[in-house]
C-alpha cells in the first residue's frame, strides 16, 4: 500500500482559504460514481471511480474516502485511471511522489490527489479517476454485499479539533483564487453471487414475513441510497422485484403496484 505523503499546504489551502485571506468561491459539485460488481467468495473484483461534471479547467486538490464493509471484502490496490494520471507527477520534480496517495483504514479507502502546477493540462478532468481492486472474503455468503459509499475522510481536521466533514474537490488558479466544488456521490457495491428468494418473499424488504407499506418505505430509502436502513442481504434480494441485481425506483414502483392490487405475488417473482 502506498502511504499518503501529500504536501499538506495544498490541502490546507483548499479547506482554510478564509484564514489565509485568499479569495474563494463555490461552484456546482463534482459527481463521483463508484462502480458495481458481483463476484464469488474469494474472487477478485475491480471497480472504477468516475468523475463527471468537473469544470473544463479541472481540479488541483482532491480529498475524499470510500467506505466499505471489511466483513465482505478486502482492498488490494488503488491505481490512477486516465483522468487521474495527468502527468503531474513527472512535472512536480522532487514532489512528484506526493501528487497521489491512498490508504486503507480498514473501513475507508482514503484517496488524496494534489498538484501545485499552474498549467491546467496537468489537472484532473472528467473520466475514471481511480480503480479499486480487492477480493471478496472467502467467508462471505451468497447475497452479502459491501456498499462503496463516497464520504469525508474519517479524521480530525486539526489536532484536538472536530471530526472532518469535508469532501474536497477544488482548484487553485494562478492568481490564488480557489474554487471549491464539493461532491455528490453515487454509491457502488461489491455483491456476493448467489442467494435465493421464494415467491412468498418477493417484496419483503424488512424480512418480517409479510409485504406491506413498511417494505415500500424501506425500499424507497434504499433506492435513494439511505445507508441507515439496516436492510439485510436477504432483504436486498427480496426487494429486487425487477430482477436486475440493483434496488432503485423501478423496484419501488412495481412494489407499490402490488400493494395497490394491480399486481400479484407471481408478478413480483417475474
Amino acid at each position: 500500500m502506498k502511504k499518503i505523503k501529500i504536501v499538506s499546504g495544498l490541502m490546507a489551502l483548499a479547506m482554510s482559504v478564509s484564514v489565509m485571506g485568499i479569495t474563494a468561491s463555490a461552484a456546482d459539485p463534482v459527481k463521483v460514481t463508484v462502480g458495481k460488481e458481483t463476484v464469488q467468495p474469494g474472487e477478485s473484483f475491480s471497480v472504477d471511480v468516475d468523475l463527471s461534471s468537473v469544470a473544463s479547467s479541472g481540479l488541483t486538490s482532491i480529498d475524499f474516502a470510500i467506505s466499505y464493509d471489511a466483513s465482505v471484502i478486502s482492498i488490494s490496490d488503488v491505481t490512477l485511471g486516465a483522468a487521474g494520471n495527468t502527468g503531474a507527477s513527472s512535472q512536480e520534480g522532487e514532489y512528484g511522489d506526493t501528487v497521489f496517495g491512498w490508504k486503507d483504514t480498514g473501513s475507508q479507502i482514503v484517496v488524496v490527489w494534489s498538484t501545485g502546477l499552474e498549467d491546467s493540462n496537468y489537472w484532473v478532468k472528467n473520466g475514471t479517476f481511480v480503480t479499486i481492486t480487492g477480493k471478496a472474503n472467502a467467508s462471505a455468503k451468497a447475497g452479502d454485499a459491501s456498499a462503496l459509499t463516497v464520504v469525508a475522510v474519517d479524521r480530525a481536521a486539526y489536532p484536538g479539533g472536530a471530526a472532518n466533514s469535508d469532501i474536497v474537490f477544488s482548484a487553485v488558479a494562478a492568481d490564488n483564487t480557489v474554487t471549491n466544488y464539493g461532491a455528490t456521490g453515487v454509491a457502488g457495491e461489491v455483491k456476493i453471487a448467489g442467494g435465493t428468494t421464494t415467491e412468498a418473499d418477493w417484496g419483503d424488504a424488512d424480512c418480517n414475513g409479510s409485504v406491506d407499506v413498511l417494505d415500500a418505505v424501506m425500499l424507497a430509502r434504499v433506492s435513494s441510497e439511505d445507508t441507515g436502513t439496516g436492510i439485510t442481504a436477504q432483504g436486498k434480494l427480496n426487494a429486487d422485484v425487477t430482477h436486475d441485481d440493483s434496488i432503485k425506483a423501478d423496484d419501488l414502483a412495481k412494489l407499490l403496484k402490488y400493494l395497490a392490487g394491480k399486481l400479484t405475488k407471481d408478478d413480483l417473482a417475474k
